[in-house]
């Protein structure tokens, strides 16, 4: 076992574009349903996690073709059986639920006599609805207490109607639904109680379609038929909106612009959905969420619950309590550990939020989405280490080279305010901060074009705003801390730059304040004909609207430089932003 990784918080919102693990929801439901057509069908983008990699191998010990032919790109080429496929095995999951799951009605189906099993905890985790539905479509089948390991005498079912318990969880009726098409007389499934976590068997349901397969969900009962339509050669696995998920909260918390460059809009999967949970959650006070439509977040949710201030219900949950660990139970003490007041229910938890938080080594119990959840909290709390942190490899094997990724690209920090604020004192200090560039823009136009006073006098001011507008948008880039001129705010291609691509950090001066400074100003040009210190407080009424209007966060200038560098780390990291649209800061369509 790995020794616990240590997270360093960010210091600074990111600004950060991702390439996301395929879905392995979408991977392994495409990689099911292309094997069972009898064609040879390419996957791309089906990243190598541990669930794929343990679906892949089922499917090869049952006598599929199945193997990676570009790993690194995630490129796999699945096709029908081999003449020369075995008639026994164990196909062997470890703790990949949705694999186990999906291959024990592969299995069902195929000729031969199987043993679907998984790692201590897999076989803890529940079967015996699916085990029900196949006893009563004909296959000797049975599991241990209710648990794999699972037995399966497969070939002998040709379909038809069968009812299937669909309460516990939704990969029951998809591992159904998976095989449907390659009965005899194909499948129609009544689902007995509410489905459990349904946006995945609709999920399902879009995967059949793909491959030209009639697929229907409606209402509680599903029907699949058969089809003689010749599937595409190559299918594409999109990016996933649940490992997505960390990152559209730190966007909601700190206010960072992270996005990735392979999500799709309307991609069918649950996640997608996230979004409207934080959105219901934005401002101080109680509020309820129910993550029933998005199970896989009630741990990155259980974060948010923590950070804001007021009291959280989390409601809708109690599947989660049968996924890789027990969530609820864990996400509950680990929370506990690091100082967060909550209390545990049946189906989810309280959480008091908005207090300090503690430093603990994190115990995840080998869940890759407890590992990531907690790695959201040490991305804004110091003190988090992560036991144990290759958990993640299940499904987001690049998980930890994004989080260094992501600290290292920080939204570039705009600094704006009336001239003599001390904009430039305060940049420099905050780029020694965390060792990022700080640019002066004033600074860079004297170095390319002379004294400003001189300029102006030589070529007026609309020639320096136009020079001040280019040098402002080209320096605006991850990493950057850029202090600005008192007017670029003037430029309206410099207001949506600021507004659209940094934080921006009003530096507040009065006119007290920039009036001793000024008096005795000679090298500033006047802006309006009045001696500089005397233009002040019509050139301030001016601009204060631009600022205030641009302002992430206003800092005084009065106000010593530890205090403001300790206001500025302190407001970024304590307060909860608005969720960012997803069009703007969770995605962008490739």
């Amino acid at each position: 076992m790995s020794k616990p990784h240590t997270i360093t918080p960010i210091s600074f919102p990111s600004d950060a574009t991702l390439d996301l693990p395929g879905s392995k929801s979408e991977a392994n439901r495409l990689l099911v349903a292309a094997a069972l057509t009898g064609e040879k069908v390419t996957i791309h983008g089906a990243t190598p996690s541990e669930d794929v990699r343990h679906l892949v191998a089922g499917l090869t010990t049952l006598g599929f073709s199945a193997s990676f032919i570009n790993e690194p790109r995630g490129i796999i080429r699945v096709g029908p059986r081999r003449p020369d496929a075995p008639t026994s095995g164990e196909l062997f999951c470890g703790n990949a639920g949705t694999a186990l799951r999906f291959l024990v009605s592969v299995a069902a189906i195929t000729p031969g006599n199987w043993t679907v099993t998984g790692d201590l905890r897999m076989q803890k985790r529940p079967i015996q609805p699916l085990v029900d539905a196949w006893n009563k479509l004909g296959v000797a089948i049975q599991a241990s207490n209710g648990c794999p390991p699972v037995r399966v005498t497969g070939g002998t079912s040709s379909g038809g109607s069968v009812t299937i318990d669909s309460t516990v969880s939704s990969q029951f009726a998809s591992s159904l639904f998976l095989v449907g098409a390659a009965l005899p007389n194909g499948l129609e499934i009544d689902l007995v109680g509410p489905l459990a976590s349904r946006s995945y068997g609709e999920l399902t349901c879009i995967m059949l379609r793909r491959l030209g397969i009639d697929a229907k969900l409606e209402n509680n009962r599903a029907t699949i038929l058969g089809t003689n339509a010749k599937p595409q050669a190559q299918f594409h696995v999109a990016g996933d909106w649940s490992g997505m998920g960390t990152w559209s909260c730190l966007n909601y918390l700190t206010g960072s612009r992270i996005m990735a460059s392979n999500l799709s809009a309307n991609s069918g999967q649950a996640d997608e959905q996230l979004i409207h949970a934080l959105n219901s959650l934005t401002g101080s006070g109680e509020r309820t969420v129910d993550v029933k439509p998005i199970p896989d977040q009630f741990l990155n949710l259980a974060v948010i619950a923590a950070f804001r201030k007021g009291t959280t219900h989390i409601t809708g949950a109690a599947n989660v309590r049968v996924k890789e660990c027990d969530r609820i139970a864990v996400m509950a003490r680990e929370l506990k550990k690091i100082g967060v007041d909550l209390d545990e229910h049946p189906d989810g938890l309280t959480v008091r939020g908005g207090r300090p938080m503690q430093g603990a080594i994190i115990d995840p119990e080998d869940d890759h989405r407890i590992a990531m959840a907690f790695a959201l909290v040490g991305l804004i709390s110091p003190g988090i280490a992560i036991a144990n942190p290759d958990c993640v490899a299940k499904s987001y094997p690049t998980f930890w080279a994004d989080v260094e990724r992501v600290r290292a690209q920080h939204r570039p920090l705009a600094l704006v305010g009336m001239r003599a604020a001390g904009k430039t004192s305060l940049g420099r200090s905050l780029s020694e901060v965390n060792g990022n560039t700080f640019i002066d823009t004033d600074q860079r136009f004297t170095e390319k074009h002379g004294p400003i006073a001189d300029f102006v006098t030589k070529h007026g001011w609309p020639a320096f705003r136009a020079e001040e507008e280019r040098i402002v948008l080209h320096y605006l880039q991850p990493g950057n801390i850029v202090a600005t001129g008192g007017g670029a705010i003037e430029s309206e291609a410099a207001r949506s730059a600021l507004r659209n691509r940094a934080f921006v950090i009003w530096v507040r001066a009065n006119i007290q304040f920039l009036r001793a400074r000024l008096t005795h100003d000679q090298k500033r040009p006047s802006l309006t004909g009045a001696p500089v210190a005397d233009e002040i407080a019509e050139v301030l009424t001016k601009r204060a609207p631009y600022y205030s209007d641009l302002a992430d966060l206003i800092v005084e200038s009065d106000q010593s430089r530890p205090e403001q560098l300790e206001f500025i780390l302190q407001s970024i990291q304590e307060r909860p932003r608005e969720c960012p649209d997803q069009d703007s800061a969770a995605m962008r369509e490739t």
